[in-house]
């Protein structure tokens, strides 16, 4: 069975899906990753300096593995770090992580990432909520899809007063209730 785990950046869901991994013996894919990659193939260091052409591109691409899997992988134990998985792979257990932006951007400062960098919290909060401003829009004009319906989830926490290990658990009993019906 596949989880897919989507939310706002700096949600937690790149460490709760690792953990899930370690612990639960799932293969981890991040798109994110892909993206990252791509921008430094692509000569731009960061995926923040993408032009919307670009990122359209590099999302076709993505994406288009994103279906492969949900085609032919829908038996394996796979954790999909991706904004839009829950849309590509259908029938999977579909995760949305939420964080204030607050939060988002005192975890972002705190993270010292090397694609996305802010010296303070304001400046944190600024780039994340242009980010995610830009992807909603992406999203509505490649695929007519607003990821920000809670309908289209099966689970969504909050994750902001939760350890990365504690957000992990929620998600595996869930899947598991859901999975043992």
């Amino acid at each position: 069975m596949i989880i897919t785990i989507t939310g706002k950046p700096c949600s937690g869901k790149g460490a709760a899906s690792k953990i899930l991994c370690d612990k639960y013996g799932f293969e981890y894919i991040s798109a994110g990753s892909a993206f990252r990659k791509a921008a430094m193939d692509l000569g731009f260091g960061s995926i923040t300096n993408f032009t919307m052409e670009e990122y359209k591109k590099v999302d076709k691409q993505v994406d288009s593995n994103l279906i492969e899997i949900g085609k032919t992988r829908l038996n394996d134990n796979l954790v999909v770090d991706s904004r839009l998985a829950w849309h590509f792979i259908p029938k999977s257990f579909k995760v949305y992580l939420d964080i204030d932006w607050q939060e988002a951007g005192k975890r972002l400062v705190g993270d010292n990432r090397e694609s996305e960098f802010a010296e303070d919290v304001p400046t944190a909060i600024k780039k994340l909520k242009h980010r995610w401003n830009m992807e909603n829009v992406r999203y509505q004009e490649l695929y007519g899809i607003d990821n920000l319906h809670m309908e289209n989830y099966d689970l969504v926490i909050n994750t902001k007063n939760l350890t990365p290990e504690e957000v992990a658990q929620k998600i595996y009993d869930e899947y598991l209730n859901q999975n043992t019906k």
